[in-house]
């Protein structure tokens, strides 16, 4: 412990030096966030690069839901967040802004999933952009069927394990892992030596197959964000996308 103490703490001194340089490139993703007060709009309005579409399927619907109890009729993936993405693609200034829409099946995979492939491709303005891209997580099909999918459709990794085939790479997107199975710590000051090591190694570990990296179920305050940054994650995974933006914008500058 001697050792890496000193170690411990030069790191720390480097990754707050290092920051403001980090958040600049730091992307947040917007968990749940047909939960917010407007969806797709809040994130998008405040530069967010990632956004959670939680789908179900039912009566040859997707509703953007977490569960089938919860289904609101009106709240479809067309109403909120494909008609929404076209408006600001073929009415606005056009897209400038990279964004991720991070769909998240809740219902079984095989027949959601080509149900979305067939409502995609009704929008030729979303599945072509340049600055748009389709990652499919939650309930997916097993990763040796990826490359069978069009190739606007990517997947979420949830694993560090490697996969038997290389191909099967070029369709994943990033790599996510669920914080709470790695680390206890609640974003209420530094997390344990002992914990940031681990979280540390983790992340090195998915960073090392080339692909961005994504935590889940994590503390979403101040000190966690701030943590996350230092360490390197590449989405900050946030349910109060405004106030993340705000946090990590002014520690950019």
């Amino acid at each position: 412990m001697r050792i890496l103490r000193p170690l411990f703490f030069f790191f720390f001194s480097f990754a707050q030096f290092t920051l403001a340089q980090n958040a600049n490139q730091i992307k947040i993703h917007s968990h749940n966030d047909y939960k917010q007060s407007t969806p797709f709009w809040l994130a998008y309005e405040n530069g967010l690069h990632s956004i959670e579409i939680d789908l179900f399927f039912k009566n040859d619907f997707l509703y953007v839901t977490h569960d089938k109890k919860e289904i609101i009729e009106e709240h479809t993936i067309e109403s909120l967040y494909l008609n929404p993405l076209k408006s600001v693609i073929t009415k606005q200034q056009g897209l400038n802004q990279k964004i991720q829409l991070l769909i998240d099946l809740k219902s079984e995979s095989t027949i959601t999933l080509n149900k979305l492939i067939k409502i995609l491709n009704q929008y030729p303005q979303i599945i072509n952009h340049e600055n748009v891209s389709i990652v499919i997580s939650g309930n997916r099909p097993d990763p040796a069927d990826y490359i069978k999918y069009p190739d606007f459709i990517l997947f979420d990794y949830q694993s560090l394990q490697p996969l038997k085939n290389e191909e099967t790479w070029s369709k994943i997107a990033l790599i996510s892992l669920n914080f709470k199975t790695i680390s206890n710590w609640k974003g209420k000051g530094k997390m344990t030596e002992k914990d940031y090591y681990k979280v540390d190694s983790v992340i090195k570990k998915a960073h090392n197959y080339d692909k961005p990296f994504r935590f889940w179920a994590t503390p979403d305050t101040e000190v966690a964000w701030k943590t996350f940054v230092q360490l390197g994650v590449d989405f900050i995974n946030t349910d109060d996308p405004v106030r993340a933006s705000t946090y990590l914008s002014k520690k950019a500058n």
